[in-house]
């Protein structure tokens, strides 16, 4: 039931759902019910009271120090700064979402092996509906695709971070299954084809750079991986490939163009005076510097004309602006556990972690979709299959 419920709310969450969600809305309502399901009460009132410190894995303890620190000194330091209430919840709860892992990694670690993929395979999911959404806000405009830079649309679907894994993870998919042979099989990998060209098509209509240079590089080190494993299949799908990329040459050419377009006219985005505006704010008096301007303090950030707003767009700099060198020293060790479970995901299954971690570039680089819950799913993704093998100890 737990991991059904979870998985049903991966799923509303990319059939009605939106990374950024202007408000608190029923649908936003239905998909933290379902996370409560899953998760219960109990857990995360006992990470919140820091009892993970005492009994847990190395990394959980790692975790459960920074939860605890990154939790409350902000918190108390935004409250003391009079920041808005709404302003507060704004970053609490996506701070929330970054440590899902403490949370869920017990309940994916007791459901099995497969529990892990099965969270990747609603990601997926999600990420496909998301996807379907973008093409259906741009009128299924198809014939636009390499003759012009398509809009991001209203909500902004194409950040989630799940498309990314989609396009990515769907394609992989497809070689997998191709692999295998039989009718069935080829069946089904047409069919995860096809959905990852909707997710790869949409970026690159879009213009997505960061996202769909990643997309290209994860998913030729697959193909690589899958060549070892089934070389003749690996031959067909490449010679396909191939055809495909003549047949439709223009529009591969059309987008290329595009996105050097855009990497001429927007270039960085303004991130580098983002962070001469965050280095100004942290460094006009001590506290500011040790401990931030805490949850809900805003920026007046000058890659969005100097508006004030709750979020810088990178990573580092929004954790500095909020919770200043000692918050960055936490995350660091947060960080620090993580990697030690990527690295052995990355040794155990290169192909999940070849579809899981390329995506988690986005959001920790140069975009605001750290904040995004898709992004402390996929973190839980990664943890749970990285304790896999390891023992209790680390479980």
């Amino acid at each position: 039931m737990r991991i059904g419920a979870l998985c049903g709310a991966v799923g509303l969450y990319g059939a009605l759902g939106a990374p950024a969600p202007p408000s608190l809305r029923w649908i936003e309502l239905g998909i933290a019910v379902l996370l409560l399901v899953a998760v219960g009460l109990r857990q995360p009132l006992l990470a919140a009271a820091g009892s993970g410190f005492r009994d847990g894995p190395a990394w959980a303890m790692a975790g459960t120090l920074a939860l605890l620190w990154l939790t409350w000194v902000p918190l108390l330091r935004g409250v003391w700064q009079g920041w808005e209430p709404t302003d507060i919840l704004r970053d609490v709860v996506p701070l929330f979402f970054l440590f899902l892992p403490l949370l869920l990694v017990p309940i994916l670690s007791r459901e099995g092996d497969g529990a892990a993929e099965a969270l990747c395979g609603a990601l997926m999911l999600a990420g496909l509906l998301f996807a379907l959404r973008w093409w259906r806000q741009q009128g299924w405009e198809f014939g636009a695709f390499g003759e012009r830079t398509l809009g991001d649309g209203r909500t902004y679907l194409l950040n989630a971070p799940a498309v990314l894994v989609a396009a990515i993870g769907l394609p992989a998919l497809s070689l997998r299954l191709a692999g295998r042979g039989g009718a069935a099989s080829w069946a089904v990998a047409i069919a995860a084809g096809l959905a990852g060209a909707v997710c790869l098509t949409a970026l690159a209509g879009a213009a997505h750079r960061l996202a769909l240079g990643i997309a290209m590089v994860a998913l030729l080190a697959i193909c690589s991986i899958q060549a070892a494993r089934a070389p003749r299949v690996s031959a067909v799908l490449v010679l396909l490939a191939c055809a495909l990329l003549v047949a439709f040459h223009e529009v591969a050419v059309g987008t290329l163009d595009r996105l050097i377009e855009k990497t001429r006219l927007a270039g960085a985005n303004a991130r580098v005076e983002e962070a001469e505006a965050v280095l100004r704010v942290v460094s006009a008096s001590l506290p500011s510097l040790l401990f931030g301007e805490g949850w809900g303090a805003l920026l007046a950030n000058p890659a969005v004309g100097e508006w004030r707003v709750s979020y810088s767009h990178t990573f580092l700099t929004y954790v500095l602006l909020k919770t200043g060198v000692l918050g960055l020293a936490a995350f660091a060790g947060w960080a620090g556990a993580m990697a030690w479970l990527a690295w052995r995901l990355l040794r155990n299954d290169p192909v999940l972690a070849l579809v899981c971690l390329p995506p988690l570039l986005v959001p920790f680089g140069l975009h605001t979709s750290f904040k995004y819950l898709d992004t402390g799913l996929l973190l839980a993704v990664v943890a749970a299959a990285g304790c896999r093998n390891a023992g209790p100890a680390a479980r």
